[in-house]
């Protein structure tokens, strides 16, 4: 019974990260020899790479908020949706994601955040 109780708890201790997959949100079909992406393009690739609409403009989206950041050959790029409330941009209730690309835009990953509601 104890060993039972154990996994219980293991099984609720919080929300599990699924990476989205495949040719639509992490391709590889980028060769060797393709051209070096810059900050702008590596942005450009990955906002493609991301859910139709995540960045709205929808109800609750106004926006994203954009991080790149390169580092050992590759770049991580963060999106982190807003909501506009006059001129202030408020994260507050909405997600993030990331997306790893290799200096040529192949992707390593792509990452949603804790989705609303979720416990942290």
């Amino acid at each position: 019974m104890a060993l039972i109780a154990g996994w219980t708890g293991i099984a609720a201790a919080g929300p599990v990260e699924v990476y989205r997959e495949g040719d639509r949100y992490c391709p590889h079909d980028r060769t060797g020899d393709a051209a070096v992406l810059t900050e702008a393009q590596a942005v450009d690739r990955a906002r493609t790479l991301l859910p139709d609409g995540f960045c709205g403009p929808s109800t609750f989206v106004s926006g994203c908020e954009v991080v790149p950041e390169r580092a050992l050959g590759s770049w991580r790029i963060y999106f982190h949706q807003y909501r506009l409330r006059g001129a202030e941009r408020d994260w507050g209730g909405l997600t993030h994601t990331y997306v790893v690309l290799d200096a040529r835009g192949n992707c390593y990953a792509n990452i949603p955040g804790t989705e609303q509601g979720a416990p942290r």
